[in-house]
């Protein structure tokens, strides 16, 4: 449909966390659950442009296949897909009945595109009975059932976290990028700061933005999830350090981490 906006007209296009998105769906490899880290003024605009990639044949948008050409713009000029469940709204998670209507319409077979997406905003203010009702589709989705969940910070369940892939995307904001220590000497001298920082967290979203800047969106993603979990957990300032020395410097597996904190 000619009218269609295309994908790349979006605020976060030069992004790594965007290039990556997009070299996903060129690859063919797209997870069938996927959260997505973004300002919250960016959702709306991702949330479309993410969901025309995956209701793509192809994972291009646009280019005129069954799936693309399923976009229909109603008469309050908003485009919809028969394809596409949105449940919640981009300041407000879904309830819990929501959700399991929203399995339910995953569980059908596509109208006109080869999958089926439901995507739900907001999702770091999901309550624990509504995240937790959808673990089960999380776990063992249908081959043509895909999740995209849409957070601005912590607060995302770490169950259905695990099942899904991450992707942190860059943002203008006020926190000062700062680099991860890499070297022995770095980290005994972080080490013996870090007592005196009062923001863990804080200290993480500035590795993260410094990640991200430096164009590695894979480790930036490793550091936000760190974040997301020390945002979550109260833990004491020595059992932070512990946990980013662990996973950051000797590289121990995050699966060993979130393993113990669920």
């Amino acid at each position: 449909m000619s009218d269609l906006a295309p994908v790349l007209n979006v605020p976060f296009a030069g992004t790594p966390g965007w290039r990556g998105i997009l070299s996903t769906f060129s690859t063919g490899s797209v997870p069938h659950c996927w959260v997505v880290t973004a300002p919250y003024q960016w959702h709306g605009a991702l949330l479309e442009a993410m969901a025309r990639l995956y209701l793509c044949d192809a994972g291009k948008s646009g280019d005129g296949c069954a799936g693309c050409e399923g976009w229909v713009r109603d008469r309050d000029g908003v485009f919809r897909h028969p394809d596409l469940f949105v449940v919640g709204e981009l300041d407000k998670a879904a309830n819990i009945d929501a959700c399991r209507g929203l399995i339910h319409d995953l569980s059908l077979r596509p109208v006109t595109a080869r999958r089926r997406l439901g995507v739900l905003p907001a999702a770091d203010k999901l309550l624990l009975p509504a995240a937790n009702s959808l673990l089960k589709i999380a776990e063992e989705p249908p081959s043509h059932a895909c999740l995209l969940f849409l957070i601005e910070r912590g607060g995302f369940l770490p169950t259905l976290r695990s099942r899904s892939r991450l992707t942190v995307m860059a943002a203008a904001s006020s926190v000062e990028p700062r680099p991860v220590p890499t070297g022995e000497a770095d980290w005994l001298d972080w080490l013996g700061s870090a007592k005196n920082e009062e923001d863990m967290g804080g200290m993480l979203a500035s590795w993260t933005a410094h990640l991200l800047r430096r164009g590695d969106p894979e480790s930036a993603a490793r550091t936000e999830r760190l974040r997301l979990l020390v945002s979550q957990k109260k833990l004491s300032q020595t059992m932070v350090c512990d946990l980013l020395i662990l996973t950051l410097k000797e590289g121990l597996p995050f699966e060993h981490i979130f393993g113990g904190f669920r």
